[in-house]
């Protein structure tokens, strides 16, 4: 009796530093992963001044970890018969992605505008294009019925597109903002969200010590129910 509770001392006395481990490590993961960063105003038309018209040479804005807030007008511009197209280029740091493009608000004429998205720092096709295989990453149309909507998975499988699958990496990239109805100006302003690229998880890690130290205490339970069951029992000699 004596050794089995001095086993099963052991054996607590084993998990109980691992339990305090992942406690510890968990309670590190959730500080880590509730720290957020404040919304920024990355680009304002009416702020900045008039995004390019210019494929070949679009505005250059700074995004940064957080919400990235993109806002302007297409459709109408200073020259008749022609329509106010917006270029923008931004490049995601190395260790972030591109994880959202959400529309925060939205002022089409018709149903919808449309915003294209290219790897590299043009827009290498003609805002007149007609066939629908471009060389653009991914496209979606976007108006009041898409207001706190993700369009990031949609312009993933934008038919005749190249396509992506999951974040946006690392990377220079082209926005091309365009609203056929040039009767007036009209308003867009969407959030772009980047994001630390996520590391081994601590959570995991833990769990994984957790699963070590949970197999070693159950060994030791193991070893010890085995040697009392077999351990033969020496019964005093009798008289017959």
């Amino acid at each position: 009796m004596t050794s089995i509770v001095t086993r099963i001392v052991k054996s607590t006395q084993l998990r109980t530093p691992m339990i305090a481990l992942c406690g510890t490590m968990f309670a590190l993961s959730v500080v880590v992963s509730t720290t957020a960063s404040a919304d920024i105003v990355a680009f304002d038309e009416s702020r900045d001044g008039d995004a390019s018209d210019n494929r070949f040479a679009p505005i250059i804005i700074a995004l940064t970890q957080g919400m990235n807030t993109v806002r302007g007008f297409s459709g109408q511009s200073s020259t008749p018969d022609i329509h106010d197209l917006d270029y923008i280029t931004f490049t995601i740091a190395e260790g972030f992605q591109l994880d959202g493009f959400f529309v925060q608000a939205a002022s089409v004429g018709g149903a919808f505008s449309f915003v294209g998205l290219q790897a590299g720092p043009q827009i290498t096709i003609p805002a007149d294009w007609t066939d629908i295989n471009t060389p653009l990453l991914g496209w979606a149309h976007f108006g009041s019925s898409t207001i706190g909507a993700d369009i990031l998975p949609d312009m993933a499988i934008s038919p005749g597109s190249v396509g992506f699958s999951g974040p946006l990496a690392a990377g220079t990239y082209a926005l091309w903002i365009m609203e056929l109805d040039a009767s007036e100006p009209h308003t867009y302003s969407f959030g772009l969200s980047v994001t630390p690229v996520p590391q081994p998880s601590v959570i995991a890690i833990a769990a994984i010590f957790g699963m070590a130290g949970t197999r070693r205490a159950r060994t030791s339970r193991t070893k010890s129910v085995t040697e009392t069951v077999t351990k033969p029992v020496t019964k005093p000699v009798t008289g017959f």
